[in-house]
């Protein structure tokens, strides 16, 4: 009984050190951002953040909620997908991040116009690669 205790507690320490482990952090200018527990949350949050960005009309409101959402990214970027799609999604994120990048490069300029327009890319984006993310009945049945 004594032995079953140990090699319970041996093995609650390790998958305990294993999550704690398997955590990974990215570094961001303020907090750490954290793989994201559910995803379609997340993708709402930044649908929400989002219109927010583009109904801001002084550049650094709008800053701040590229801010938002680029932190709302790197959680998504975190975060391990069925091995089909990892690669693809990965490269579709990486592409809205570097949307960002540019975004915040007009806000530096003060050029809310220019950096509206390029955040609408991202829209582009999102519809180009939600297709991957939920594939229709017939590619489920048939394949790609």
């Amino acid at each position: 009984m004594t032995s079953l205790k140990n090699i319970s507690l041996i093995s609650l320490m390790i998958c305990g050190i294993l999550q704690f482990s398997s955590q990974v952090y990215a570094q961001e200018s303020v907090e750490k951002v954290m793989a994201s527990t559910d995803v379609e949350a997340t993708m709402k949050s930044m649908s929400f953040t989002y219109r927010q960005a583009m109904q801001a009309t002084d550049p650094s409101a709008m800053h701040s909620m590229i801010d938002k959402l680029q932190q709302l990214v790197t959680s998504v970027q975190l975060v391990q997908f069925e091995p089909k799609r990892q690669t693809i999604l990965q490269q579709g994120l990486t592409e809205v991040q570097t949307q960002l990048s540019l975004v915040q490069q007009s806000l530096g300029a003060s050029d809310i116009k220019t950096a509206k327009q390029r955040l609408q890319k991202v829209i582009a984006l999102k519809k180009q690669y939600h297709k991957e993310r939920s594939p229709s009945i017939w590619r489920l049945l048939f394949g790609s």
